[in-house]
């Protein structure tokens, strides 16, 4: 991307951070972008890239180890001149032009790195089957807790891309290697998660609401249809983001414990009020068993909590407040009768 387009960037973020939105001038700044990245796969990632980084580097009030570089940047910027439609005053957009001045001091300093289509990224795929938990330590030295029958994606070039991308199907714990410079994007569901450096839990069942819980640092999380993404939300300790099925709506809310939502790597189970299906679906998952009922229990829900005990302990509870009758056979649980209470 050479110095006039980085320029545009420039002028289409800060302008629109200004007026906090959409006018005729953000438009007409988006059309340039769109115009000069056309159908070229390069061009649009590498635009891509930038406007993330812009959106990270937004969030990061709290650290100025940007400020430095960004004295250089505004030097060359000062005497240039934008649009003919309207002179942007970069001297009194305080906030808008120092975190944009962190965009071009991070994207320069990528630029040598090439940008590659994700049709012709290497993808490592790990899985963990079902009963079994797995730890894995990705290239850029971040590791991750996979739940059973869980898998999760990443680029064998990991470590060296300009934003780290990995793909989840279910649920894990992360513990980013923080890297300001290249941040780390989760693709989960109808969910986008980034971060810098941070430890937090993801939850992404098929068919089951995503969450997102954070235990420590800093979490932006999006919601994400068709490749497009909704205003970020931003998240710290102890709080988390689902996304709600029904109203297609991304909602937060603070949890007493965010620890609670990684015990599952200690064999714990704790059920709030959860359909019946989505509880069978996680003593599946857990146990390697199949569960096989003679009748529905859609309108029933289960609270309860399992400290890393049999399944035959579970099976015990489940019978116990439902009025079910089990029977086992190899890895297949057959379940007859039961109401909900």
């Amino acid at each position: 991307m050479d110095q006039e387009t980085w320029k545009l960037v420039l002028a289409y973020v800060a302008e629109k951070e200004r007026n906090g939105g959409r006018n005729l001038e953000v438009e007409l700044l988006e059309q340039d972008l769109k115009d000069w990245a056309g159908n070229d796969p390069d061009r649009l990632e590498q635009l891509e890239q930038a406007l993330h980084l812009w959106e990270d580097t937004a969030t990061l009030h709290e650290d100025h180890s940007w400020q430095e570089s960004f004295a250089t940047i505004k030097q060359q910027l000062e005497p240039a001149k934008t649009r003919t439609i309207k002179k942007l005053n970069w001297l009194t957009m305080a906030s808008a032009a120092a975190i944009t001045g962190a965009l071009v001091f991070f994207v320069f300093k990528n630029q040598k790195q090439q940008p590659v289509s994700e049709s012709a990224i290497t993808w490592i795929t790990e899985k963990a089957a079902a009963g079994k938990i797995i730890n894995i330590l990705l290239p850029d030295s971040s590791e991750i807790w996979l739940n059973a029958g869980s898998s999760i994606s990443f680029p064998k070039n990991l470590k060296h891309a300009a934003i780290r991308t990995v793909k989840l199907n279910g649920e894990a714990f992360f513990k980013v290697k923080r890297d300001p410079a290249h941040p780390f994007v989760v693709r989960s569901q109808n969910i986008q998660t980034r971060v810098l450096g941070t430890s937090f839990n993801i939850r992404a069942w098929k068919n089951n609401q995503p969450e997102v819980t954070v235990l420590t640092g800093k979490v932006a999380v999006s919601r994400d249809s068709a490749g497009k993404q909704s205003v970020a939300v931003h998240l710290l300790p102890n709080q988390q983001a689902f996304y709600d099925l029904k109203s297609n709506r991304l909602r937060c809310q603070n949890v007493e414990d965010a620890q609670a939502s990684v015990d599952w790597r200690v064999g714990k189970m704790y059920f709030d009020k959860t359909p019946m299906e989505e509880v069978f679906q996680t003593i599946s998952r857990k146990y390697a068993v199949k569960i096989i009922s003679d009748q529905s229990f859609d309108s029933c829900e289960l609270t309860a909590k399992f400290n890393n005990v049999s399944i035959s302990e579970v099976l015990r509870t489940l019978a116990l407040t439902f009025n079910i009758h089990y029977t086992i056979n190899k890895q297949t649980i057959y379940i007859k009768g039961g109401k909900c209470n």
